[in-house]
């Protein structure tokens, strides 16, 4: 198997009345080495219950079935005892909301020194220099490893939890909304920060809603819609012909810098509940294009152009992300 995260077939399902009802439904994506894949979409169409079964770390209650492997290794099914060796070595996760993942009862350095020291044979001292390395890559200094999670600002934890993925050196990065609680000037430095992990060898997930955070680091892009990738391709096949409606409205959306007074086009409602999800095409009600066929079975997968896909009944072409690229 080669290197990187290799997702297949993946659902996730909750029961839902005499039945189960699927938050994410038959996702496939593949994160390769030097590469950061953008997966965006809206709030609730699955991004992060997608990473967190990347960790082994759905909820209880939630039947995991398809495969997620990691350098050949399979995370779904494997022994927590097995989980607890991958997890931070193998693929690292920088969670979407520090306070609540990191434990306020440890020092910030406390806390790092266990997750270097699981994986590598290092003193306490050599820990400690991994870990101001660390920190300084995400743009802290020594004196955040005596502090407490309450002791910091929203923007400092945020840095601390990237720095405490990155510490082990991770094949594989899953980073859920990394840049949300930054100003833009420690959010351009983060994105560098990616960037430079990925060209040394490391392949990212960056889970957003963000398009223009995307455009500005990753290589491909993968848009999510109610628990279904809906399109995906190579960053600038995607932006610069969008086809299918969801990632056409994301982008009429999105703001741009530079672009005058073009007027932003909102998608009407919202993404519906996975329990309530509507048969066929889970987007169609939202949509400008569908029609009566898009209520019926399974979306058809169309190749638009080399490695790039959509999944839609009627899909479209518009050169409306160029201008985000």
């Amino acid at each position: 198997m080669s290197s990187g995260l290799f997702i297949n077939n993946l659902t996730l399902e909750f029961a839902h009345g005499e039945g189960r009802a699927a938050a994410v439904n038959r996702c496939d994506l593949t994160i390769r080495p030097k590469e950061i894949v953008g997966l965006v979409g809206e709030s609730g169409s699955g991004k992060s219950l997608t990473a967190l079964a990347c960790l082994g770390l759905t909820p209880p209650n939630c039947r995991v079935s398809g495969s997620v492997r990691v350098d050949g290794d399979q995370i779904i099914g494997t022994s927590e005892a097995k989980l607890a060796a991958l997890r931070g070595r193998k693929i690292a996760m920088i969670f979407q909301n520090p306070m609540t993942a990191l434990n306020p009862y440890f020092t910030i350095g406390s806390q790092m020194d266990g997750v270097i020291r699981q994986h590598f044979s290092l003193n306490r001292s050599e820990a400690r220099s991994e870990a101001v390395a660390a920190l300084q890559q995400a743009g802290l200094t020594e004196s955040a490893l005596s502090r407490y999670p309450h002791q910091m600002s929203g923007g400092q934890l945020q840095r601390a939890m990237i720095a405490m993925a990155i510490a082990c050196k991770p094949d594989v990065l899953i980073a859920d909304e990394p840049t949300t609680a930054l100003d833009v000037t420690v959010q351009a430095r983060i994105l560098s920060l990616l960037r430079t992990l990925a060209d040394q060898g490391m392949g990212i997930l960056l889970i957003t809603h963000d398009l223009g955070v995307v455009a500005q680091v990753a290589d491909r892009a993968a848009v999510m819609y109610s628990g279904s990738i809906v399109e995906s391709g190579d960053l600038k096949q995607v932006f610069s012909a969008a086809a299918h409606p969801y990632t056409v409205g994301l982008m009429q959306s999105s703001p741009v810098m530079g672009m005058g007074r073009r007027k932003l086009l909102a998608i009407p409602g919202v993404v519906p509940d996975f329990r309530n999800r509507l048969a066929g095409c889970a987007f169609r009600d939202r949509c400008t294009q569908a029609q009566e066929v898009c209520s019926a079975g399974a979306t058809p997968r169309t190749s638009v152009a080399a490695g790039h896909e959509v999944h839609c009944h009627f899909p479209i072409g518009q050169a409306l992300g160029a201008q985000l690229t």
